[in-house]
């Protein structure tokens, strides 16, 4: 599994794979030491296939930045100031 993982991380990191035809995403398969039902996964774009594969389950993460105020810069903050008179 983790061969999958190396495989999908790599392509990941790779901007100009992201849109790769299939032509060029098979090419990288080749060279690759993956099983050939993975292969035929990766290429379909079937994500159910290639989860159940490889005994994934789906996780989801949202990273949410939490608002910082700029102390630095003056009048950046000027914006939350006018919201916070116009609750008054």
């Amino acid at each position: 599994m983790s061969n999958i993982i190396d495989f999908l991380e790599n392509v990941g990191q790779n901007a100009s794979l992201r849109y790769a035809s299939a032509g060029d995403m098979q090419r990288m398969l080749v060279h690759s030491q993956l099983d050939q039902d993975i292969k035929e996964a990766v290429l379909a774009k079937d994500q159910e296939r290639l989860t159940a594969l490889v005994g994934a389950q789906n996780v989801c993460c949202l990273l949410v930045p939490a608002q910082v105020r700029c102390l630095l810069v003056p009048g950046i903050n000027d914006e939350d100031e006018y919201y916070h008179e116009q609750r008054a």
